[in-house]
């Protein structure tokens, strides 16, 4: 497929022998010679294929050689092959490029395998999908008109971007005097829901200065339990450990001087416990989610032991009791004195009924000077009313 007399642009019109030389024998067949006869065609193969090439003109008027015996110069020639069949050519002259139409076969493979993506490049697709799921998981939720300027970016961010299967909430900061019973009944939600948003574990306090989550739901929280962070019950020896809450009461070694209180048998009313702060009136009682009760009257008022026992715990309590003691009765009970303002005793020391432990403060989680009051039987918080008959004079005077 070319332009000139051959059909190619090195092709004179004779087939060249594999040598290079020419011969008669090599002159295409299917023109007119000036003299009359015809080109034999030569019985060899072709060097380019099984048989003799021929190019035979496309246009009229260029089906017989010249007066010189060649092809009119400019002409367009279509190349055949040994069957006869045209082969598909795009030739030029200098009137412009002229289209030889095919037979419409694909020369190529119509079935191309998709090239496979390699690895990293799906576990890159598969990890932006997921990126753009979970960000449209979220959305943002106003932080409400009681949001504190105490609170810090963290509390901010937190609060503004939650996932929309949480609840909604606004930051509420407490101040003196506040327990999570009186912000409940201020802003008319769960007391529940407070602990739950929050993340505070039962026995929790909240404290003076601290953001805390306040629903916006009135009934978020109604049926939730805060887990506990007290140490499980154990009945076998004592532990004296880093916290309130770690410090095990068991029994005391025998031969050792540890003075115990009278054995009630189960009987609450039996072990005779007194008040530990006299004089003091009633804040609030023993529930699910307050592991004690908060007996309060001036800062610094003497914390009394309820009954005889060894002190166990006396140090700071980083779960929110602040200065606290834990001291061991023996016969399954036990005490819990938190938030004092000063310590009067030592682990170890042996205390008698009535002895004084500390002072009342507010440290750690605390709102205002009071003494958090815990009566454990075997370790774990009971309510302490039961020991004093559900009186409160008895637990708030000695």
């Amino acid at each position: 497929m070319a332009r000139g007399r051959g059909g190619f642009p090195e092709d004179n019109g004779y087939y060249d022998d594999d040598d290079g030389r020419s011969g008669a024998n090599g002159r295409f067949r299917g023109a007119g010679r000036a003299d009359g006869r015809n080109d034999r065609t030569d019985s060899r193969p072709s060097r380019f294929g099984g048989g003799a090439r021929r190019t035979v003109p496309l246009s009229d008027g260029f089906d017989d050689y010249g007066d010189d015996g060649d092809y009119p110069r400019g002409g367009a020639l279509i190349s055949y092959d040994e069957t006869g069949d045209r082969l598909p050519a795009v030739v030029e002259d200098e009137t412009g490029p002229v289209i030889i139409a095919g037979d419409g076969v694909s020369m190529g493979d119509p079935f191309i395998k998709r090239r496979e993506r390699p690895l990293s490049m799906r576990l890159t697709i598969i990890g932006l999908i997921t990126c753009i799921l979970v960000t449209g998981m979220f959305a943002v939720a106003p932080l409400g008109a009681n949001a504190s300027s105490s609170i810090s970016s963290f509390q901010a961010i937190s609060g503004a971007v939650v996932l929309k299967k949480d609840e909604a909430f606004f930051w509420y900061t407490a101040g003196w005097n506040d327990t999570p019973e009186t912000i409940a009944q201020k802003f008319g939600v769960q007391v529940g829901g407070i602990y739950e948003l929050n993340n505070l574990l039962a026995g929790q306090e909240i404290s003076v200065g601290i953001a805390y989550k306040i629903p916006v739901d009135k009934s978020y929280g109604k049926d939730y339990r805060p887990l506990s962070f007290v140490a499980p019950a154990s009945n076998g020896s004592t532990t004296f450990g880093n916290s309130p809450w770690t410090s095990i009461a068991g029994d005391p070694p025998p031969g050792s001087e540890v003075v115990c209180a009278p054995n009630g048998n189960g009987n609450p009313m039996g072990y005779n416990l007194i008040s530990p702060n006299w004089n003091s009136y009633w804040v609030r009682g023993f529930t699910w989610y307050h592991n004690g009760v908060d007996l309060s009257t001036t800062a610094g008022n003497p914390i009394h032991a309820a009954q005889a026992g060894q002190v166990i715990w006396a140090g700071w309590d980083v779960g929110g009791l602040g200065y606290s003691v834990k001291i061991n009765h023996c016969n399954h009970v036990s005490t819990v004195y938190g938030h004092m303002m000063k310590l009067e005793v030592t682990v170890g020391q042996i205390v008698l009924r009535g002895d004084v432990v500390g002072l009342e403060g507010s440290t750690g989680w605390s709102t205002g000077p009071h003494l958090h009051y815990m009566v454990e039987w075997n370790n774990q918080p009971v309510d302490p009313m039961a020991y004093y008959g559900y009186n409160t004079y008895s637990i708030t005077h000695g």
